[in-house]
């Protein structure tokens, strides 16, 4: 015998209003990834200044290849980092709630 289902209508997919969202999260990704991103932005500002010192002669080029390093890999760990953020994000908006 199959009773009726009475508590399915008291629930509600909004219990929560957005800026309580907002006012829960932590920001300490955001953060970090700011960081980051500054920290990125700096070693491509060291890079290109080292350039200009190896074309002027006031630095060596080993130097200045090992800023371009810097810079280079550490803007392809960003670019990895920002993929694998993307991959998560789209794996959690797949997901069947």
């Amino acid at each position: 015998m199959m009773t009726g289902i009475n508590g399915i209508n008291k629930i509600s997919l909004n219990t929560e209003t957005l800026p309580d969202r907002i006012s829960r999260r932590n920001p300490e990704f955001a953060r970090r990834m700011e960081e980051a991103i500054k920290d990125v932005n700096s070693k491509q500002h060291i890079a290109d200044d080292s350039i200009e010192k190896v074309i002027q002669g006031e630095m060596g080029i080993h130097e200045g290849m090992m800023a371009l390093g810097k810079a280079d890999t550490s803007l392809k760990i960003l670019a990895q980092v920002r993929n694998k953020a993307m991959a998560a994000y789209n794996e959690i908006m797949r997901m069947q709630v």
